[in-house]
Formats: structure tokens, C-alpha cells, sequence
């Protein structure tokens, strides 16, 4: 059983008076984009503005469930997670510490109950009445002088990171290049330095700094293949032009 299965079943995105319909068309694509599909609008009913935004995510703004207030709908959930612009360790205004979207979602991988992904207006977020419905709370880092997200932009990040943390990536993985053939690559470039009368001096420095490069840049054995053939065309060039200067002064 993979770790994906079920999760559109478990995890809710509840909107708490969104005042732009483009925001929450935006979220329905979001959600749609990570696979999730159950989505809860308190008080601000979907309008055209909202459909023609939500692209792929209509089905979701359809069935989106209308509601007058959080406090009606959250016994319906294990973890009701409020998202905030702000961090605070004052145990007074948050019952539990903000964890960061990928520390949410890792914590996660342990629940098994229902999650509601609460966030709130785009102008002052989730009032303190509906904080204190929440057990979680989320904190999306940004930059101190302005740490306010758009709302559909917040819920792009924690669904992004949740849908990283639960789904394998697809990309093509190639392999990398095996250490008896950086170390042949390495000999062949330092081979041409000394052919090309690089100072002897500098080589150790020079050598140092081609293998940090090396091993910065992930060559693939397709690459390797790909440059050792032009370093040995050099090489051989090189060699060539030497011969033939040898063979003139004599």
C-alpha cells in the first residue's frame, strides 16, 4: 500500500470567509493539483469569478460544502490545523507551538484520523475564537518585513509540501558517475594541464578545485561518457601537435 492512498479521503481545505472569489478558484486548482478534493467554504458562497479561476478544480468548487461557521464542522476531525502569518512561543496565545509546513506533514505520516486545513480571511486571517478551535497550528516562513501570504498562495505551499512528503517523485533519476570513472576523467584533465604546461606550482590547488567542481555538478555516466571523449580529443591533439614538433626540430 502506498502512502498516498486514502489521503484525499482524510484531508480537508477549509476556507473561513475568503473575500476574493479568485483566491478560492485558485484554491480549488491547488487541490486538484495535489490530489485533494474535499473542500469547505465557511460563509462565502463559489461565484463565476471562482469557477473560471478553479481551471481543472471545478468538480471540487461544486461540491464544495457551504458552511455558516468552523465551530460547526470541526468535531468532525482529529487534527484541525489553523495556518498563521505569525510564529509565537507565548503559550497563552497559541495551546500548541506553529510547526512549519514540512514538520506538519511529517508529523503526519503518524495520524490516521481526519485532517481539516483551516485557513483564514486574506485580510486579518483566523480571529482568536476559531484559533482556539484549532490543536495545530501551521506557520509558513517568509520575510519578516512582510511575512503576510496571499490566501491561495498559502495553500499552494502546505498542499505542495504535503503532496512532496506523501507522493515519490516522478523524475527520471539517472545515475551518477562511478567513482573509477571520475577518477579516469580527472587523470585524462590533468594529463592535458601538464601536456599544456600549466605551472607545476599551481596543479595541487588546480586539481583540488576540478574534483569540488566535479562532484558539484552530478555528471551522469551518459555525461561522463559524452566529456571523456572530448578530453581525449584534446588530449590527442595536444600529443599530435607535440609529435610533430619534435619531429620538425629534428
Amino acid at each position: 500500500m502506498q502512502k498516498t492512498d486514502g489521503l484525499a479521503d482524510r484531508i480537508w481545505v477549509v476556507l473561513v470567509q475568503p473575500k476574493y472569489q479568485g483566491n478560492i478558484g485558485a484554491v480549488a486548482r491547488s487541490m486538484k493539483n495535489s490530489g485533494l478534493s474535499k473542500l469547505i467554504i465557511v460563509g462565502n458562497r463559489p461565484d463565476d469569478e471562482a469557477f473560471a479561476r478553479s481551471m481543472g478544480g471545478r468538480q471540487i468548487l461544486e461540491n464544495a460544502e457551504i458552511v455558516d461557521s468552523l465551530e460547526e464542522i470541526v468535531h468532525r476531525f482529529t487534527i484541525v490545523a489553523g495556518t498563521s502569518s505569525t510564529a509565537s512561543s507565548n503559550l497563552k496565545r497559541f495551546r500548541r507551538l506553529p510547526v512549519d509546513p514540512e514538520t506538519f506533514w511529517k508529523q503526519m505520516e503518524s495520524q490516521t484520523g481526519k485532517v481539516a486545513l483551516v485557513f483564514g480571511r486574506e485580510d486579518d486571517g483566523l480571529r482568536n475564537e476559531e484559533l482556539d478551535l484549532c490543536n495545530y497550528f501551521i506557520y509558513i516562513p517568509g520575510n519578516p518585513d512582510y511575512p503576510v501570504y496571499n490566501l491561495s498562495h498559502a495553500v499552494a505551499i502546505v498542499l505542495y509540501v504535503m503532496y512532496r512528503s506523501y507522493v515519490p517523485s516522478d523524475m527520471i533519476q539517472h545515475e551518477s558517475i562511478k567513482p573509477e570513472h571520475e577518477v579516469l576523467l580527472m587523470s585524462n584533465i590533468l594529463d592535458i594541464m601538464k601536456l599544456s604546461r600549466y605551472p607545476a606550482h599551481k596543479m595541487r590547488n588546480a586539481e583540488v578545485m576540478l574534483r569540488r567542481i566535479i562532484g558539484r555538478s552530478m555528471i551522469t555516466e551518459r555525461e561522463y561518457f559524452k566529456l571523456m571523449g572530448i578530453v581525449r580529443r584534446i588530449k590527442e591533439a595536444i600529443e599530435g601537435n607535440l609529435d610533430e614538433g619534435n619531429n620538425e626540430r629534428n
